[in-house]
């Protein structure tokens, strides 16, 4: 399984190439795929969550350090299960964390620990052989250099697929935060993530798709993570 290290390196050519891209791009993807917004409850003490026919519960938080500007570090986790058509054979359960750290001195940075975030999953309480591995990239360019690009992969019981920043609606503006997600399975977009404004949404493929599983946990995944950059104040 690819490092996080070397996982950046490989995605850096599609982020290079999508960082500019504009929504129709994926318009394509967003038209054969199924739609479900995620709607967050509260049940019994419990956080929950729902999207289409899957629920399940959730639990996160995420930290921030600023010590007189020269030590910044942020750190986020995320515990989550997921339940619904395909999960019969029991609760799928994520544990998610990560975070990033910077130590600047007059003006230069001396150590800096890039945002990783890593998930690793079970069913009724016993791993298998899946994970989710993101990492940061930071835009390049005139208009890329003030956002903040993600890309990473999902490895589930034996199926593959990429994921990476992408603007699946709304206007383009250099703000900083990560707008949404667009998932590949050997090159092709299967599914997506989108933050929007009021509710996040996901784009799944069809219920008899082979990848709508993996793109489930993928997109749910993403839905539910405290990035950093998308934190108030940041």
């Amino acid at each position: 399984m690819m490092t996080l290290m070397m996982l950046a390196v490989t995605l850096a050519t599609a982020l290079d190439a999508s960082q500019d891209a504009m929504p129709q791009d994926v318009a394509p993807m967003i038209e054969r795929t199924q739609s479900h917004e995620i709607r967050y409850g509260r049940s019994d003490g419990v956080n929950t969550w729902e999207a289409g026919p899957y629920s399940g519960t959730w639990s996160g938080r995420a930290s921030s350090m600023n010590v007189m500007n020269v030590r910044r570090r942020n750190a986020t986790r995320t515990q989550l299960t997921v339940n619904g058509p395909g999960f019969e054979d029991g609760t799928v359960s994520l544990s998610c964390a990560g975070g990033e750290s910077e130590f600047e001195l007059f003006w230069i940075t001396w150590d800096r620990q890039q945002l990783s975030y890593v998930c690793t999953i079970s069913r009724n309480g016993e791993p298998i052989d899946s994970r989710l591995e993101l990492a940061f990239q930071r835009g390049r360019g005139f208009l890329g250099a003030g956002r903040n690009e993600r890309a990473g992969q999902m490895v589930h019981e034996g199926q593959t697929v990429q994921f990476e920043t992408q603007r699946l609606s709304g206007i383009a503006f250099p703000s900083g935060k990560v707008p949404g997600y667009v998932v590949r399975a050997d090159g092709r977009e299967i599914a997506g993530m989108d933050y929007g404004v009021m509710r996040s949404t996901l784009y799944l493929p069809d219920d008899d798709d082979p990848y709508r599983e993996i793109a489930l946990l993928t997109t749910i995944a993403l839905a539910t993570f405290f990035d950093p950059a998308n934190m108030p104040g940041n």
